[in-house]
């Protein structure tokens, strides 16, 4: 499930946020918008899940095509 979490301390101000569900570069880019709108957060940390890149599966394929005479 996709999730970003805002947490403000009252008593400090502290600004925390956490990004859920997006993996990669993609993450960066709704922290972005997040930061744009409510600030820098106390701190920035990648989680393991930023990490996880998507697999993408390359084929390429040879074919020989016989000429008809």
């Amino acid at each position: 499930m996709r999730a970003v979490e805002f947490t403000i301390n009252v008593e400090t101000g502290e600004f925390t946020m956490l990004v859920e569900g997006i993996a990669g570069p993609a993450c960066e880019e709704v922290a972005k918008l997040v930061k744009d709108m409510a600030g820098e957060p106390a701190r920035d940390q990648a989680t393991g899940e930023y990490q996880l890149r998507p697999r993408v599966r390359i084929r390429a394929e040879k074919r020989l095509h016989a000429r008809r005479g």
